[in-house]
């Protein structure tokens, strides 16, 4: 049977060793942490997982991961729903039923509400039980194996070394090590340079997790904005949970310290309409204000400049190839997305190693690299200060793209354009890169004009005055 070592039992990684037991490999998964499996939900809430320090921060599950198991991991799916996963509708509600396609849209938009350490739980339930994979707990992977005399052209990986010493042989390996593994020291140590371009953040975040009271439905996705130079982020999970975050600049320190006080935290969150969910269900809060830093946009290429693969029977996924800001939520779909795409490249070429890598590297590119490229130009706008433009990805020839950001979703909301919505929806759901929706001049032509549109203020509603950030230090102070 043909081996495969999966380094990482995270969300990537615990998806890429199911979905290479069920194409035939025998399966290890190697993971550093060695904590017992929690017996329920509420018990993965509490999970000791020393590697994935952000488990406890507010997550999104945009429809791509949904859609993803619903094609790929039916059963997966069905486990999360028994769970207490709720799939919440995203479809816009101007969009008729009588349109063509729906029906398509209809499935296709909808997402999970789930904490991370539910998904992962259920995930980790699941590959248990695959009679192909096995689990190699508490020891690290130091090292690669790699085969034949060295010299010029791609590692020819043929296992890992463990901490401990330990070799394990296999014609796969898949690294799902987070954004703090060495990959790269991987393959610094037989001579072999993997590029990276990286971009900080600049964000630190504050995140606390509520319980609705017994009863009370949490009918919310996920949702957020930005403004007196905060980021704030709301989300709907699973058995009456609920989360919000705070994403504070990380050189303000006196702010931090503000929102990292629980009291005052909860006083800021009135201030922004779109915690309305989380104010207004008065639930109990469930953990102290929790935060998380050194928060990056990093892609890592591997392959050289002629296109050629670092490397045969080595795959990279989620955060150990691209990390994306976790505050617009895509890095557990990506990854997902990242661990089907490692095999369908070995299935298209199940005896060419170079063929697969390939294949591998240029899916990555087309369906993953876009959201890197949109996370750090959303980023570098966030920055900015007011009024100062940043170039956005367009079509050659084409007229500037706009920004998907609130602000523009709510002018197109309110254009009448149905279809234009489902567009718009299908993008902030990553089941269409915007590099494709910028690529379409007729598309483009419609979101500039949507977003050009300036709703009418209604003469009854006072102006909401403007947020400062002296508004948020005075708040609960």
């Amino acid at each position: 049977m043909t081996k495969a070592i999966v380094v990482g039992a995270g969300i990537g990684g615990l998806a890429a060793a199911m979905a290479l037991s069920r194409i035939g490999y025998e399966v290890v998964v190697v993971e550093r942490d060695d904590t017992p499996m929690p017996d329920d939900v509420e018990g993965a809430f509490e999970w000791d997982r020393r590697g994935a320090p952000q488990v406890r921060h507010t997550h999104g599950f945009p429809a791509l991961i949904r859609v993803i198991l619903r094609d790929r991991y039916p059963d997966v799916l069905a486990a999360l729903v028994a769970a207490g996963v709720g799939e919440l509708s995203i479809m816009p509600p101007s969009v008729s039923p009588d349109a063509p396609t729906y029906a398509r849209d209809a499935e296709d938009l909808q997402v999970l509400c789930c904490r991370r350490t539910t998904l992962e739980w259920v995930f980790r339930r699941c590959a248990l039980a695959e009679p192909a994979v096995t689990f190699r707990v508490g020891v690290g992977v130091a090292g690669l194996l790699v085969g034949g005399g060295g010299g010029a052209g791609p590692l020819d990986v043929r296992g890992v070394r463990l901490d401990d010493g330990t070799e394990l042989c296999a014609d796969v390996v898949v690294a799902s090590t987070g954004r703090r593994g060495d990959v790269p020291g991987w393959f610094a140590e037989h001579g072999s340079d993997v590029p990276e371009e990286e971009h900080p953040t600049g964000t630190i975040y504050l995140s606390r997790f509520y319980r609705s009271a017994a009863g009370a439905e949490v009918p919310m996705g996920y949702q957020g904005g930005r403004r007196a130079g905060l980021g704030f982020v709301v989300a709907g999970a699973d058995n009456g949970t609920y989360s919000a975050t705070l994403a504070v600049d990380a050189r303000d320190a006196e702010l931090r310290a503000h929102l990292a006080d629980p009291d005052r935290f909860e006083a800021v969150l009135p201030l922004f309409r779109e915690m309305e969910p989380v104010v207004s269900r008065g639930g109990t809060p469930m953990t102290p204000v929790q935060a998380m830093g050194g928060l990056i946009n990093r892609i890592r290429r591997f392959r050289d400049a002629s296109g050629a693969p670092l490397a045969h029977g080595f795959f990279a996924i989620g955060d150990a190839h691209t990390c994306t800001n976790p505050l617009y939520g895509r890095g557990s779909s990506l990854a997902v997305l990242q661990a089907v795409l490692v095999v369908d490249a070995l299935v298209a070429h199940p005896d060419d190693r170079d063929a697969a890598a390939r294949d591998y590297e240029t899916a990555s590119a087309t369906r993953v690299e876009p959201w890197f490229d949109i996370s750090v130009m959303t980023d570098a706008a966030a920055a900015k200060p007011a009024g100062e433009a940043v170039p956005r990805p367009a079509a050659e020839g084409a007229a500037p793209a706009p920004r998907l950001d609130l602000a523009t979703l709510r002018r197109i909301a309110a254009s009448g354009d149905p279809e234009l919505a489902v567009i718009v929806a299908r993008t902030m759901s990553l089941l269409v890169t915007p590099q494709e929706v910028f690529g379409d001049p007729e598309v483009l032509r419609r979101l500039a004009d949507a977003a050009a549109i300036e709703r009418p203020r209604d003469p009854a509603k006072p102006p909401r005055a403007q947020l400062t950030r002296e508004d948020l230090l005075a708040a609960g102070a």
